[in-house]
């Protein structure tokens, strides 16, 4: 998530206050410590969603004076507004105990950390300062007004299901409860489709039952084949309604998007994917909806449905002056994107699972879900979208990640052989296979003829990563990643030196290693794990995985010292799928199947794609979510037109 930000200036003034100085010794709730800094400036780094954040902070005798954001590394668009707003509030009313920008957090609390911190340096109590209350603005205006559509929620599915219900003639007003378009629809890279115009300019061709049967088949046959089949007809269409309402979008080869050895790339190319990533994308759509005489509006939370004779007819929001907002309406739909970062819900559903975190979802915290349901609305399965597993001591930087997800040995915490670990190529069947062991424990085990192997060729040497991209250059955004696949395929023959990395890990007890396998498992408490490998070794010489079927060409004995071993744990916690019943329109059902009159739920709120596991293809959520919006909002605008 490589970005360079331009420096953030916060100055600012404290208003006169009647009875109130401003120089730090009253607060505008009454007296407060004096605080005395030894002036000057002084720096200080925190860590952020993708990185460390450094705060520059200048103070006088008696007051912050300036706040500077150094450069960093949190992702555009979502860390715009806490970089400029954070520290502005700070200076404005000296003190730290101003609020998160909803949607990024990880941002705010590092910039806060680093405030505090410099304080420290400067020789205060940061305890004063977090203990002085903000300026209080009051409860607030309430407000009270009409429309025919509103939409919760400005993600994906809800930006796309307002926008089609504008462009359908009908007055539409969007609520979304963070500051900023922050969503799994700005995150991801690619919407599946079948047909589009471009794989159609590609000659990539996607049969739409090979798209019905991997949904049905993933979902064991708990999917409602009626609304599958009905996002795949439109799934074509909305990638060309999205490029021409100003969204660059690119086919990528198959598995291009998720670096899949094996499983994606025998798909067919299904992966339309954002040329300047998803924040662009969505923020332009967003000023296409505005310009187009829809209203938007951030930091809007809406809390609660509006109900009539059993049929919906808006909704309850909280205003960001702290008023409440009531907006009547003819038609609702539902877009908040689930609730993975909701700590009581996803302990309430997954009890039992180790979920990695992500803060691209921060602001699905089920809000939508609970108005759905209290409505009437039926419950689904839900299930965690766990986007892949990785070495627990690496990040994506880590010159370690892409050799230790190759096919290499992997054992449950038991020393003992489990799988064709091919299928930890795939990050979904990496995470669902994962999920599968006792208490969610994976292990590889390597030994030195992998860094010797690395450093000579570079990870194709054990992997070929790229070969199917030659002849097809592609770039790409996620998450503020560019990808180029030539760029890519060059890193990958670019010969590493892993033993340093390995030795700091090791010295830190983050990896295990051994002068012999014995030795290895005595440290690791596996009581099998010599005679795993000794039958492991009996495969390689015999160039046949007679146990698991892996692959000839990823058969490599272990068996030269010395031995490693290092830990896995899941990563990209992105969603939650599911959890109202709706049909095949996207509108919400009740239990019995009857709908529920004027409310249509989208995108991860809507349940019917998914049963057990999310898809082995590329694009399944986004293209979920793009066109069940944009079925939606055809819907709910033609449903309030027929209400006038």
């Amino acid at each position: 998530m490589k970005k360079a930000l331009g420096l953030f200036l916060a100055q600012g003034l404290l208003l006169p206050m009647a009875g109130c100085k401003t120089d730090g010794s009253m607060s505008p709730r009454g007296p407060v410590s004096q605080v005395v800094y030894k002036a000057g400036g002084y720096v200080a780094t925190s860590g952020g969603k993708n990185g460390p954040v450094t705060v520059e902070v200048s103070f006088s005798s008696s007051r912050i004076e300036k706040i500077t954001v150094q450069p960093s590394e949190e992702t555009p668009g979502i860390s715009d507004k806490p970089i400029a707003e954070i520290p502005r509030k700070v200076v404005a009313s000296q003190s730290l105990a101003v609020d998160t920008v909803a949607g990024a957090s990880y941002t705010s609390r590092a910039i806060l950390s680093a405030i505090e911190e410099c304080v420290r340096q400067a020789g205060a109590d940061p305890a004063i300062l977090k203990a002085r209350k903000t300026a209080q603005t009051g409860k607030g205006q309430d407000e009270a007004i009409s429309t025919e559509v509103v939409v919760v929620g400005a993600g994906a599915s809800g930006t796309s299901a307002a926008l089609t219900a504008l462009q359908g003639g009908a007055k539409v007003i969007l609520l979304e409860k963070t500051a900023s378009p922050s969503s799994a629809g700005t995150a991801g890279a690619s919407m599946f489709a079948a047909n589009s115009s471009l794989q159609k300019a590609n000659k990539e061709y996607v049969d739409p039952k090979w798209l019905y049967d991997q949904y049905m088949l993933t979902s064991n046959y708990h999917a409602n084949g009626a609304l599958v089949k009905a996002i795949i007809d439109r799934s074509a269409e909305t990638v060309d309604w999205l490029i021409g309402n100003g969204v660059r979008l690119t086919n990528l080869p198959a598995g291009m998007a998720s670096s899949s050895v094996k499983m994606e790339r025998e798909n067919p190319a299904t992966a339309n994917s954002y040329v300047d990533g998803g924040i662009p994308a969505i923020t332009g759509l967003h000023e296409m909806f505005r310009k187009a005489g829809g209203e938007l509006r951030y930091e809007t939370p809406a809390f609660e449905l509006l109900q009539k004779n059993g049929v919906v007819c808006g909704v309850k929001a909280k205003k960001p002056d702290g008023g409440t907002l009531v907006v009547n309406a003819k038609s609702v739909i539902i877009a908040t994107g689930g609730f993975a970062n909701n700590p009581e819900m996803v302990k309430e559903y997954f009890p039992n699972d180790k979920l990695g975190t992500e803060d691209v979802v921060a602001g699905a915290q089920g809000d939508g879900l609970k108005m759905a349901w209290s409505a009437g609305a039926g419950k689904t399965k839900i299930i965690p979208q766990n986007y892949g597993v990785m070495p627990k001591t690496s990040g994506y930087g880590d010159p370690l990640m892409a050799p230790l997800l190759s096919p290499i040995l992997f054992v449950n915490s038991q020393g003992t052989r489990f799988t064709n670990e091919e299928v930890f190529n795939e990050a979904t069947s990496g995470a669902n296979t994962m999920r599968a062991l006792p208490n969610e424990d994976l292990y590889s085990i390597f030994d030195g003829k992998l860094v010797d192997i690395v450093k000579e060729k570079g990870v194709n040497g054990l992997i070929d990563v790229d070969s199917a991209f030659i002849g097809k250059p592609r770039t790409y955004v996620e998450v503020g990643w560019k990808t180029d696949s030539d760029e890519r395929r060059e890193e990958a023959n670019r010969p590493v030196d892993l033993s340093g990395r390995l030795q700091e890990l090791v010295d830190a007890g983050l990896i295990v290693k051994a002068d012999s396998i014995e030795d290895l498992s005595a440290k690791l408490h596996m009581p099998k794990l010599a005679g795993t490998v000794s039958r492991y070794n009996a495969l390689c010489a015999q160039g046949k995985d007679t146990d698991f079927y892996k692959d000839a060409k990823y058969l490599r004995a272990v068996d030269r010292g010395p031995y490693y071993a290092a830990k896995y744990e899941f990563v990209n916690f992105i969603g939650t799928l599911g959890g109202t019943l709706v049909d095949e329109t996207l509108q919400a059902c009740r239990k019995d199947g009857s709908p529920i009159g004027s409310l249509w739920v989208v995108g991860l709120d809507a349940g019917g794609m998914y049963g057990d596991s999310y898809v082995y293809f590329e694009g399944g959520t986004l293209g979920f979510a793009y066109t069940s919006g944009r079925i939606a909002g055809e819907r709910a605008a033609a449903s309030a037109k027929r209400l006038k």
